[in-house]
């Protein structure tokens, strides 16, 4: 079974908050942002990309939870940089230029590989001057031609009927942290309404709505009775109390985010 953990540096937290606050605002609002694609660079925008190779070397395929992801859209690309999640502006001032901004990103740590791979991701995008892209993949290029990143699309998992695993939830503290080996978090969205899982030692239901990209998820949060480990209770407290502060949620490839209503992540998934 593949591992999906991670988890947040101690001594980054309040690093982390910030980074999330302004990033999750920044997924979540196209106000002061225009998307300058000129006719003609329409593939590059809305599709999720996910990189098959960075600074010539392979991404690692086989683990969602470190998959190096980009969304296009209104002027700004988001996604995930393989452990943390990132925002940056970009304009394509030519039918094949490209220009990304400065990148915001949280704060979380990882496998050192990971971290060394996300590095030189997020170093390829600062250095990206030129973009080829069809409906299936996207490269972006330096300004000598140089093949920085190599993308190819991937289709947005279904939220209802797929088993979700947690790898991170808001804790009650304005902090996303990882969810703690030893427990698993999943979620299944029903068809009919319903809402089920693991909350780390008991099971938990309850109902759902969605309207376009707006969830509201009922608080009256059915459990069963268990004990277990401290911390695993805790976990599963912290979760729970979240879950109804969802205000919106997003699926990117296959992972989803719940984000509450100023835009800050109550949990982030993906699917198994």
């Amino acid at each position: 079974m593949r591992s999906h953990r991670r988890t947040i540096a101690t001594p980054l937290a309040a690093a982390c908050l910030v980074a999330l606050v302004a990033l999750a605002a920044a997924c979540g609002s196209t106000q002061g942002s225009s998307d300058t694609s000129p006719a003609g660079s329409g593939a590059l925008v809305g599709p999720v990309w996910k990189a098959t190779e960075v600074a010539g070397t392979a991404v690692p395929s086989g683990d969602a939870a470190t998959e190096i992801t980009a969304v296009f859209a209104d002027g700004q690309v988001s996604g995930s940089g393989g452990v943390n999640r990132y925002n940056a502006g970009y304009e394509t001032p030519s039918p094949d230029g490209i220009s990304i901004g400065t990148i915001a990103a949280t704060q979380m740590a990882g496998p050192p590989a990971a971290m060394k791979q996300e590095a030189a991701y997020f170093a390829a995008l600062a250095a990206a001057s030129s973009y080829s892209a069809t409906a299936d993949s996207l490269t972006l290029a330096d300004d000598q031609g140089t093949t920085l990143v190599r993308f190819e699309s991937v289709q947005p998992t279904a939220l209802q009927d797929t088993e979700w695993h947690a790898l991170a939830y808001n804790n009650g503290k304005d902090a996303l942290v990882g969810v703690t080996a030893a427990g698993d978090i999943t979620a299944v969205f029903a068809a009919d309404g319903a809402l089920s899982g693991n909350a780390s030692v008991n099971r938990y239901s309850t109902t759902y709505t969605t309207s376009g990209a707006s969830m509201t998820i009922d608080a009256a949060i059915a459990t069963t009775k268990k004990a277990g480990d401290d911390k695993l209770m805790k976990q599963e407290a912290a979760y729970l109390a979240a879950l109804p502060t969802t205000a919106t949620y997003t699926i990117e490839g296959d992972e989803l985010w719940l984000r509450d209503a100023s835009g800050a992540a109550v949990a982030h998934y993906v699917a198994r």
